[in-house]
């Protein structure tokens, strides 16, 4: 499967899901915990919401990628 029949807004919306949903689970953790362990509950649902959010872009642009734009 060559490059150029992929579909090139898919390809970008796979890499920004897949890029933004590493980067938001280490966010998560980094952000979302005190150093004791206990949870900030704000910050913590925040970075939980955007993993599920980046994860939806990644599968989008799994989803999206053959089809010829």
């Amino acid at each position: 499967m060559s490059y150029d029949q992929l579909n090139p807004v898919a390809l970008v919306a796979m890499y920004i899901g897949l890029f933004g949903w590493l980067a938001a689970t280490g966010m998560f953790i980094y952000r979302g915990f005190r150093r004791d362990g206990r949870p900030r509950f704000s910050k913590a649902l925040f970075w939980f919401a955007m993993i599920f959010i980046m994860l939806g872009v990644w599968i989008a642009g799994l989803v999206y990628l053959g089809h010829n734009a």
